[in-house]
Protein backbone atom coordinates (compact mmCIF):
# COMPACT_ATOMS: atom_id res chain seq x y z
CA UNK A 1 0.00 0.00 0.00
CA UNK A 2 1.10 3.54 -0.64
CA UNK A 3 0.94 5.17 2.80
CA UNK A 4 3.98 7.52 2.59
CA UNK A 5 3.04 9.15 5.72
CA UNK A 6 4.13 5.87 7.13
CA UNK A 7 7.45 6.56 5.44
CA UNK A 8 7.44 9.15 8.03
CA UNK A 9 8.36 10.38 4.88
CA UNK A 10 7.27 13.17 7.00
CA UNK A 11 5.45 14.09 3.88
CA UNK A 12 6.70 12.58 0.67
CA UNK A 13 5.21 14.45 -2.28
CA UNK A 14 3.75 12.22 -4.95
CA UNK A 15 2.58 14.45 -7.79
CA UNK A 16 0.70 12.46 -10.38
CA UNK A 17 -1.70 13.31 -13.18
CA UNK A 18 -5.38 12.62 -13.12
CA UNK A 19 -5.34 10.03 -15.90
CA UNK A 20 -6.63 6.74 -14.49
CA UNK A 21 -5.05 3.42 -15.29
CA UNK A 22 -7.30 1.68 -17.83
CA UNK A 23 -5.34 -1.47 -18.53
CA UNK A 24 -7.30 -4.70 -18.29
CA UNK A 25 -5.65 -7.99 -17.45
CA UNK A 26 -6.53 -11.41 -18.70
CA UNK A 27 -5.39 -14.22 -16.43
CA UNK A 28 -6.89 -17.51 -15.46
CA UNK A 29 -10.43 -16.81 -14.23
CA UNK A 30 -11.67 -18.46 -11.05
CA UNK A 31 -14.04 -21.29 -11.89
CA UNK A 32 -17.54 -19.75 -12.13
CA UNK A 33 -20.64 -21.17 -10.50
CA UNK A 34 -23.28 -22.98 -12.60
CA UNK A 35 -24.70 -20.90 -15.46
CA UNK A 36 -28.25 -21.28 -14.18
CA UNK A 37 -27.54 -19.06 -11.19
CA UNK A 38 -28.65 -15.44 -11.56
CA UNK A 39 -25.89 -12.94 -12.56
CA UNK A 40 -25.90 -11.07 -9.22
CA UNK A 41 -25.48 -14.30 -7.30
CA UNK A 42 -22.64 -15.33 -9.60
CA UNK A 43 -21.09 -11.89 -9.15
CA UNK A 44 -21.21 -12.27 -5.37
CA UNK A 45 -19.40 -15.60 -5.71
CA UNK A 46 -16.71 -13.84 -7.72
CA UNK A 47 -16.43 -11.22 -4.96
CA UNK A 48 -15.96 -13.95 -2.34
CA UNK A 49 -13.34 -15.58 -4.53
CA UNK A 50 -11.62 -12.23 -5.07
CA UNK A 51 -11.51 -11.52 -1.36
CA UNK A 52 -9.89 -14.89 -0.69
CA UNK A 53 -7.33 -14.24 -3.41
CA UNK A 54 -6.71 -10.73 -2.10
CA UNK A 55 -6.14 -12.09 1.39
CA UNK A 56 -3.44 -14.29 -0.13
CA UNK A 57 -2.09 -11.22 -1.99
CA UNK A 58 -2.65 -12.96 -5.33
CA UNK A 59 -3.32 -9.62 -6.96
CA UNK A 60 -3.79 -10.45 -10.66
CA UNK A 61 -6.25 -13.27 -9.92
CA UNK A 62 -8.07 -11.14 -7.33
CA UNK A 63 -8.35 -8.23 -9.76
CA UNK A 64 -9.77 -10.51 -12.46
CA UNK A 65 -12.36 -11.96 -10.08
CA UNK A 66 -13.56 -8.49 -9.07
CA UNK A 67 -13.58 -7.41 -12.73
CA UNK A 68 -15.85 -10.30 -13.59
CA UNK A 69 -18.10 -9.45 -10.63
CA UNK A 70 -18.73 -5.89 -11.84
CA UNK A 71 -19.15 -7.10 -15.43
CA UNK A 72 -21.96 -9.37 -14.29
CA UNK A 73 -23.43 -6.87 -11.78
CA UNK A 74 -22.40 -3.29 -12.65
CA UNK A 75 -24.15 -1.93 -9.53
CA UNK A 76 -22.47 -4.27 -7.06
CA UNK A 77 -20.56 -2.00 -4.67
CA UNK A 78 -18.51 -4.84 -3.20
CA UNK A 79 -17.06 -5.58 -6.62
CA UNK A 80 -15.71 -2.03 -6.88
CA UNK A 81 -14.45 -2.22 -3.29
CA UNK A 82 -12.43 -5.24 -4.32
CA UNK A 83 -11.13 -3.56 -7.47
CA UNK A 84 -10.04 -0.54 -5.41
CA UNK A 85 -8.19 -2.74 -2.91
CA UNK A 86 -6.42 -4.77 -5.61
CA UNK A 87 -5.44 -1.69 -7.61
CA UNK A 88 -4.19 0.10 -4.48
CA UNK A 89 -2.08 -2.85 -3.36
CA UNK A 90 -0.49 -3.05 -6.81
CA UNK A 91 0.36 0.67 -6.70
CA UNK A 92 -2.31 1.94 -9.12
CA UNK A 93 -3.71 4.52 -6.72
CA UNK A 94 -5.39 6.76 -9.28
CA UNK A 95 -7.43 3.85 -10.59
CA UNK A 96 -8.25 2.97 -7.00
CA UNK A 97 -9.76 6.45 -6.55
CA UNK A 98 -12.06 5.86 -9.51
CA UNK A 99 -13.33 2.61 -8.04
CA UNK A 100 -13.80 4.21 -4.62
CA UNK A 101 -15.85 7.01 -6.17
CA UNK A 102 -18.07 4.36 -7.76
CA UNK A 103 -18.50 2.68 -4.35
CA UNK A 104 -19.48 6.03 -2.84
CA UNK A 105 -22.05 6.50 -5.61
CA UNK A 106 -23.55 3.04 -5.14
CA UNK A 107 -23.53 3.13 -1.31
CA UNK A 108 -24.32 6.71 -0.26
CA UNK A 109 -24.28 5.87 3.46
CA UNK A 110 -20.71 4.56 3.63
CA UNK A 111 -18.04 7.06 4.69
CA UNK A 112 -15.10 4.71 4.15
CA UNK A 113 -14.61 5.29 0.40
CA UNK A 114 -14.23 9.04 0.85
CA UNK A 115 -11.93 8.52 3.83
CA UNK A 116 -9.67 6.31 1.70
CA UNK A 117 -9.79 8.86 -1.12
CA UNK A 118 -8.68 11.42 1.46
CA UNK A 119 -5.70 9.24 2.40
CA UNK A 120 -4.68 8.84 -1.24
CA UNK A 121 -5.02 12.56 -1.98
CA UNK A 122 -2.99 13.39 1.13
CA UNK A 123 -0.23 11.02 -0.01
CA UNK A 124 -0.31 12.67 -3.43
CA UNK A 125 0.06 16.09 -1.76
CA UNK A 126 -3.37 17.12 -3.05
CA UNK A 127 -4.33 18.88 0.16
CA UNK A 128 -7.53 20.61 -0.96
CA UNK A 129 -8.86 17.37 -2.45
CA UNK A 130 -7.95 15.51 0.73
CA UNK A 131 -9.84 18.05 2.85
CA UNK A 132 -12.91 17.77 0.62
CA UNK A 133 -12.83 13.96 0.77
CA UNK A 134 -12.43 13.80 4.56
CA UNK A 135 -15.30 16.26 4.97
CA UNK A 136 -17.53 14.12 2.76
CA UNK A 137 -16.58 11.04 4.77
CA UNK A 138 -17.66 12.79 7.98
CA UNK A 139 -21.17 13.39 6.54
CA UNK A 140 -21.62 9.62 6.15
CA UNK A 141 -21.57 6.57 8.38
CA UNK A 142 -18.31 5.82 10.19
CA UNK A 143 -17.60 3.96 13.41
CA UNK A 144 -16.95 6.26 16.39
CA UNK A 145 -13.23 5.44 16.29
CA UNK A 146 -13.03 6.03 12.53
CA UNK A 147 -14.88 9.33 12.90
CA UNK A 148 -12.38 10.52 15.52
CA UNK A 149 -9.45 9.50 13.32
CA UNK A 150 -11.00 11.17 10.26
CA UNK A 151 -11.39 14.44 12.17
CA UNK A 152 -7.70 14.23 13.10
CA UNK A 153 -6.74 13.49 9.50
CA UNK A 154 -8.81 16.46 8.32
CA UNK A 155 -7.15 18.70 10.92
CA UNK A 156 -3.71 17.55 9.75
CA UNK A 157 -4.47 18.52 6.15
CA UNK A 158 -5.92 21.88 7.20
CA UNK A 159 -2.72 22.59 9.11
CA UNK A 160 -0.61 21.75 6.05
CA UNK A 161 -2.72 24.24 4.11
CA UNK A 162 -1.81 26.92 6.67
CA UNK A 163 -5.24 26.88 8.35
CA UNK A 164 -4.00 26.51 11.95
CA UNK A 165 -7.12 27.87 13.64
CA UNK A 166 -9.41 25.65 11.55
CA UNK A 167 -7.19 22.68 12.36
CA UNK A 168 -7.50 23.35 16.09
CA UNK A 169 -11.27 23.73 15.78
CA UNK A 170 -11.48 20.34 14.07
CA UNK A 171 -9.82 18.55 17.00
CA UNK A 172 -11.81 17.45 20.05
CA UNK A 173 -11.16 19.30 23.28
CA UNK A 174 -8.97 17.28 25.61
CA UNK A 175 -8.67 17.71 29.36
CA UNK A 176 -4.95 16.85 29.17
CA UNK A 177 -2.51 16.81 26.24
CA UNK A 178 -1.56 13.26 27.21
CA UNK A 179 -5.11 12.19 26.29
CA UNK A 180 -4.52 13.07 22.62
CA UNK A 181 -3.51 10.53 20.01
CA UNK A 182 -0.04 11.03 18.52
CA UNK A 183 -1.50 12.63 15.38
CA UNK A 184 -3.86 14.85 17.33
CA UNK A 185 -1.14 15.98 19.72
CA UNK A 186 1.25 16.73 16.86
CA UNK A 187 -1.38 18.77 15.00
CA UNK A 188 -2.48 20.55 18.17
CA UNK A 189 1.12 21.39 19.07
CA UNK A 190 2.10 22.66 15.63
CA UNK A 191 -1.11 24.68 15.30
CA UNK A 192 -0.52 26.17 18.75
CA UNK A 193 3.05 27.02 17.68
CA UNK A 194 1.62 28.83 14.66
CA UNK A 195 -1.03 30.75 16.60
CA UNK A 196 0.49 31.31 20.07
CA UNK A 197 4.22 30.79 19.60
CA UNK A 198 6.80 28.19 20.68
CA UNK A 199 6.43 28.57 24.45
CA UNK A 200 2.76 27.55 24.49
CA UNK A 201 3.49 24.66 22.12
CA UNK A 202 6.40 23.39 24.23
CA UNK A 203 4.14 23.42 27.30
CA UNK A 204 1.84 20.94 25.53
CA UNK A 205 4.69 18.58 24.67
CA UNK A 206 6.30 18.83 28.10
CA UNK A 207 3.07 17.49 29.62
CA UNK A 208 2.65 14.68 27.08
CA UNK A 209 6.06 13.32 26.07
CA UNK A 210 7.04 11.80 29.46
CA UNK A 211 3.93 9.59 29.31
CA UNK A 212 4.65 8.19 25.83
CA UNK A 213 7.11 5.89 24.16
CA UNK A 214 9.67 7.56 21.88
CA UNK A 215 7.81 9.05 18.92
CA UNK A 216 9.95 10.62 16.17
CA UNK A 217 7.20 13.04 15.18
CA UNK A 218 6.89 14.46 18.69
CA UNK A 219 10.64 14.48 19.32
CA UNK A 220 11.15 16.35 16.05
CA UNK A 221 8.53 18.88 17.03
CA UNK A 222 10.13 19.43 20.44
CA UNK A 223 13.56 19.89 18.89
CA UNK A 224 12.30 22.28 16.22
CA UNK A 225 10.43 24.30 18.81
CA UNK A 226 13.63 24.65 20.81
CA UNK A 227 15.53 25.73 17.71
CA UNK A 228 12.83 28.33 17.04
CA UNK A 229 13.21 29.59 20.61
CA UNK A 230 16.99 29.71 20.32
CA UNK A 231 17.64 26.84 22.74
CA UNK A 232 20.06 25.09 20.39
CA UNK A 233 21.86 22.96 22.96
CA UNK A 234 18.57 21.61 24.34
CA UNK A 235 17.31 20.99 20.81
CA UNK A 236 20.07 18.58 19.85
CA UNK A 237 19.07 15.55 21.96
CA UNK A 238 15.43 15.24 20.78
CA UNK A 239 16.43 15.96 17.18
CA UNK A 240 19.20 13.34 17.23
CA UNK A 241 16.80 10.78 18.67
CA UNK A 242 14.14 11.67 16.09
CA UNK A 243 16.68 11.15 13.28
CA UNK A 244 17.77 7.85 14.82
CA UNK A 245 14.17 6.65 14.76
CA UNK A 246 13.35 8.06 11.31
CA UNK A 247 16.21 9.31 9.15
CA UNK A 248 13.90 10.27 6.25
CA UNK A 249 12.28 13.42 7.68
CA UNK A 250 13.87 16.34 5.84
CA UNK A 251 12.50 18.95 8.24
CA UNK A 252 14.09 17.20 11.23
CA UNK A 253 17.44 16.89 9.45
CA UNK A 254 17.40 20.58 8.55
CA UNK A 255 16.64 21.58 12.14
CA UNK A 256 19.45 19.38 13.46
CA UNK A 257 21.94 20.87 10.99
CA UNK A 258 20.86 24.35 12.10
CA UNK A 259 21.30 23.49 15.78
CA UNK A 260 24.78 22.06 15.14
CA UNK A 261 25.78 25.12 13.14
CA UNK A 262 24.61 27.54 15.85
CA UNK A 263 26.64 25.54 18.38
CA UNK A 264 29.76 25.86 16.19
CA UNK A 265 29.71 22.14 15.40
CA UNK A 266 30.37 22.81 11.73
CA UNK A 267 31.57 19.31 10.87
CA UNK A 268 28.42 17.75 12.33
CA UNK A 269 26.26 20.33 10.55
CA UNK A 270 27.90 19.55 7.21
CA UNK A 271 27.52 15.80 7.77
CA UNK A 272 23.80 16.18 8.44
CA UNK A 273 23.38 18.45 5.42
CA UNK A 274 25.01 15.80 3.21
CA UNK A 275 22.75 13.13 4.70
CA UNK A 276 19.73 15.33 4.08
CA UNK A 277 20.75 15.83 0.44
CA UNK A 278 21.10 12.06 -0.03
CA UNK A 279 17.69 11.41 1.53
CA UNK A 280 16.08 14.12 -0.58
CA UNK A 281 17.55 12.62 -3.75
CA UNK A 282 16.22 9.18 -2.79
CA UNK A 283 12.77 10.59 -2.01
CA UNK A 284 12.65 12.44 -5.32
CA UNK A 285 13.48 9.22 -7.14
CA UNK A 286 10.83 7.45 -5.06
CA UNK A 287 8.29 10.06 -6.15
CA UNK A 288 9.19 9.67 -9.81
CA UNK A 289 9.02 5.89 -9.66
CA UNK A 290 5.69 5.98 -7.84
CA UNK A 291 4.23 7.98 -10.73
CA UNK A 292 5.58 5.35 -13.14
CA UNK A 293 4.24 2.52 -10.97
CA UNK A 294 0.77 4.04 -11.05
CA UNK A 295 0.86 4.30 -14.84
CA UNK A 296 2.36 0.82 -15.30
CA UNK A 297 0.76 -1.39 -12.64
CA UNK A 298 2.29 -4.61 -13.94
CA UNK A 299 5.85 -3.37 -14.45
CA UNK A 300 8.00 -5.50 -12.13
CA UNK A 301 11.25 -3.58 -12.67
CA UNK A 302 9.77 -0.34 -11.37
CA UNK A 303 8.55 -2.09 -8.24
CA UNK A 304 11.91 -3.74 -7.64
CA UNK A 305 13.64 -0.36 -7.74
CA UNK A 306 11.03 1.09 -5.40
CA UNK A 307 11.71 -1.77 -2.99
CA UNK A 308 15.45 -1.13 -3.13
CA UNK A 309 15.04 2.58 -2.39
CA UNK A 310 12.66 1.91 0.51
CA UNK A 311 15.17 -0.56 1.93
CA UNK A 312 17.98 1.99 1.63
CA UNK A 313 15.83 4.42 3.62
CA UNK A 314 15.24 1.85 6.35
CA UNK A 315 11.59 1.27 5.42
CA UNK A 316 11.51 -2.52 5.47
CA UNK A 317 7.73 -2.98 5.46
CA UNK A 318 7.34 -0.78 2.38
CA UNK A 319 10.23 -2.58 0.71
CA UNK A 320 8.49 -5.91 1.34
CA UNK A 321 5.23 -4.55 -0.08
CA UNK A 322 6.90 -3.39 -3.30
CA UNK A 323 8.79 -6.66 -3.68
CA UNK A 324 5.55 -8.59 -3.41
CA UNK A 325 3.94 -6.29 -5.98
CA UNK A 326 6.90 -6.95 -8.29
CA UNK A 327 6.46 -10.69 -7.80
CA UNK A 328 2.78 -10.41 -8.71
CA UNK A 329 3.61 -8.26 -11.74
CA UNK A 330 5.98 -10.92 -13.04
CA UNK A 331 3.03 -13.30 -13.32
CA UNK A 332 1.64 -11.13 -16.10
CA UNK A 333 2.93 -11.66 -19.64
CA UNK A 334 2.37 -9.38 -22.64
CA UNK A 335 -0.26 -11.82 -23.86
CA UNK A 336 -2.23 -11.21 -20.63
CA UNK A 337 -2.63 -7.50 -21.34
CA UNK A 338 -5.20 -6.08 -23.69
CA UNK A 339 -6.03 -2.46 -24.49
Amino acid sequence: MLRFRGLGLGAVVIAVGLAAWTVLIRVRDPEPPPAAVQPVAIARDYVRSGRNLLAQQRLPEAYTAFQEAVRLAPDLADGYRGLAAAAYDQGAVIEAVGHLERVAELDPTDGRPFRMIGHICADLDKREDAVAAFRKALTRSLTPAAKTETNEELAEQLLKLGEAEKALAQLPEQAKPADDSIRSLAVRTEATWSTLGPDAAIDLLDQAIPLRAAEPQLLSLLGRLRVDRGDYKEAVAPLEEAVRLDRTDLTTLQALATAYQRLDRSADAERVRRERAEVQKALERLTSLTVDADAQPWNAAIREELAAICESLGKQSLAAMWRHAASEARKITPADLKN
